[in-house]
């Protein structure tokens, strides 16, 4: 019987090493591919100023409402 203990020990430690270090690789891989993407990023400018500073159109503005409350009449 000690012998069975033994040898479920030694396969329990076994397994949980595995799965360690096998987390451990996958975390380091993660890490790696976010620095990766990182650093090879294209740098894309924010031009949230232009959308902000536009003039809307009141026919459109009117048009768009319209369209809105219709979608939301005919919903219920």
């Amino acid at each position: 019987m000690e012998n069975l203990v033994s040898q479920g020990f030694e396969i329990a430690i076994f397994g949980m090493g595995t799965v360690f270090m096998f987390l451990t690789l996958l975390i380091l891989a993660t890490h790696g591919m976010s620095l990766l993407v990182q650093k090879y990023e294209a740098k894309i400018p924010k031009n949230t100023a232009d959308a902000v500073t536009q003039k809307v159109d009141r026919n459109l503005l009117a048009i768009i409402s319209r369209a809105i409350a219709q979608h939301r009449n005919t919903r219920n």
